[in-house]
């Protein structure tokens, strides 16, 4: 007797990881479940980029305090001294050592998650030549409605064109802080750009930041608990005009 689709099955649809035979039986499910189908389709393509940010790291050789003859030396040490070893580990990490993990690990928090945010968004999207964005360029009004009623804000389409930039359509991305809106743009010489905004539970007000990730340039800031970043393939420095007229139009409020 065949199982029912669960999340367990979903999930390994997500990472690629079904049998041939069950594999058949989720794409049969997903095609009487569109939406499912979009969002497990999404989260598949930010996994896929997460792999892809990490694989670098996963390519490092093996420290040597992990090797096998490394551990079992440790193993080998009198009790008394893993006993002592163990202790002073613990006393470290309760004295406030474990928190030092928190900068040396990705951001979790403010204008620096933000950037990160949209930057990983970007390359996820704007690589998309099928369907980067969820709602055209011709539903702005919907796209607007759509997003400001789940951001709790009023959001605002930049219009990009004194830089180059010609509006492409958007969408509603998940991040560990809420939803997030991503509007994108298409460029000279096939060239694209973001602009990621959402909320912000800290640096709710916070001056433009310039940061790059890779090739990529990101400006950003936030401006009365409303958090921006605009990122592309063109250093940070050049991306700063850019930045300024997407300021200069959501304080204004201007809808393009």
């Amino acid at each position: 007797m065949t199982s029912p689709i669960g999340e367990d099955d979903l999930a390994a649809w997500i990472d690629g990881r079904l049998s041939p035979e069950r594999q058949r039986l989720v794409d049969a499910y997903l095609e009487g479940q569109p939406d499912v189908h979009a969002r497990l389709r999404e989260q598949a393509e930010q996994a896929r980029a997460l792999a892809s940010l990490f694989a670098p790291i996963a390519d490092e050789p093996i420290p040597a305090t992990m090797r096998v003859a490394a551990i079992r030396g440790r193993q080998r040490q009198p009790r008394w001294q893993l006993a002592i070893a163990a202790s002073l580990l613990l006393a470290v990490g309760f004295g406030g050592g474990w928190s030092s993990a928190r900068w040396s690990g990705e951001p979790r928090a403010g204008i620096a998650a933000l950037a990160n945010e949209a930057s990983d968004n970007f390359r996820v999207y704007a690589a998309d030549r099928i369907r980067p964005a969820e709602i055209g360029p011709d539903q702005r009004a919907m796209l607007i409605r759509w997003t400001s009623a789940r951001l709790g804000e009023r959001v605002t389409i930049p219009d990009l064109s004194t830089a180059g930039y010609r509006y492409g359509g958007g969408r509603l991305v998940a991040t560990p802080h809420g939803p997030a809106v991503l509007l994108l743009y298409d460029g000279p010489q096939a060239s694209k750009l973001a602009v990621l905004t959402r909320p912000m539970q800290i640096d709710k007000s916070a001056s433009m930041t310039s940061t790059s990730s890779g090739t990529m340039g990101r400006v950003t800031w936030a401006v009365d608990g409303i958090g921006y970043s605009v990122v592309g393939e063109r250093p940070a420095a050049e991306l700063h005009p850019i930045a300024d007229e997407v300021r200069r139009q959501a304080d204004a409020g201007l809808v393009s």
